[in-house]
């Protein structure tokens, strides 16, 4: 066999790879418009509640960060001072609501097993495809939600910045990864327990809100005190995504290496789960 040989092959086991993945790209699409238009059909507000639901929750949020800003005055509770050298409040608050918020809907419809069962009649269509369309339809929406607010920010304020474009993107991706995982991982485990599922889901609920960051800044937080919060992956994707923003924008104790070691092993556990149980994602846990 010669190089020439070998070439061959390999471009076209490349190429056998590259239209796979691209026909399950265009199953995954199919699902997700198929669910949007589903949910739209089924509310009277149509396609636009997706946006307004997190909206109402984004603005209640900004009102919690001024009021916790007009208490404290002019920052003196701050560690390292004031968030507002480097972003204007809306912008601070979106960064940190779309991670928080990313993670929290992709890791609850992950753990609430298969709702949306009607594509699983098709042969080529498996309970992950279902899984990444829902997760998609939650990136879309945030991603329209986050774009809408920041032309409203530039509209008034005449600037926009995005240092570090690439890092933003995988921020993004690495945060679908890690609540992927974590939520197919929580599913096959909350098997041996069912109230497992229930505390966990609880947690990302409420508690994981309140420790990602969306409030405040690492920068904020006294150095002695900033263990007990920075064990959180969700914290480093919030600081690291306001970073590739505004390089200036300081991340004491944050690191892009554990956050990528956190989703990497979160979802390669999970896949590992899905090959031997890959039936129990079918039992939607609704609790």
């Amino acid at each position: 066999m010669t190089f020439f040989d070998l070439r061959f092959i390999l471009m076209m086991f490349i190429n056998r790879i590259i239209k796979g993945l691209r026909r399950q790209w265009m199953i995954i699409v199919a699902i997700s418009d198929y669910d949007r238009n589903r949910q739209a059909a089924g509310s009277s507000l149509g396609s636009w509640e997706s946006l307004i639901n997190p909206m109402q929750m984004m603005l209640f949020f900004i009102g919690v960060r001024v009021t916790l800003s007009l208490l404290r005055g002019a920052n003196k509770f701050a560690a390292g001072g004031s968030t507002d050298i480097y972003f204007n409040i809306v912008a601070f608050m979106l960064t940190g609501f779309c991670i928080v918020f990313l993670f929290r809907n992709v890791a609850i419809k992950s753990l609430s097993g298969l709702k949306l069962k009607a594509p699983l009649y098709y042969s080529r269509i498996k309970p992950l495809d279902i899984l990444l369309a829902l997760s998609l339809n939650d990136m879309r929406a945030l991603a329209t939600l986050s774009l809408a607010i920041l032309g409203v920010v530039y509209y008034f304020t005449w600037s926009f910045q995005l240092d570090s474009p690439g890092l933003a993107i995988s921020v993004y991706l690495l945060t679908v990864m890690m609540a992927i995982g974590f939520g197919l991982s929580v599913v096959f485990l909350g098997r041996l327990n069912k109230w497992l599922v229930k505390i966990i889901k609880r947690l990302i609920q409420r508690v994981i809100i309140f420790t990602s960051g969306i409030f405040f800044a690492t920068f904020e937080i006294p150095a002695h005190l900033r263990p007990f919060i920075t064990w959180n992956p969700i914290l480093h994707g919030v600081e690291l995504f306001r970073y590739s923003i505004n390089n200036e924008y300081p991340i004491p104790d944050i690191s892009l290496s554990y956050l990528i070691l956190c989703s990497i092993l979160t979802l390669s556990f999970s896949l590992i789960l899905y090959r031997t149980n890959e039936s129990l994602l079918l039992v939607a846990n609704d609790d």
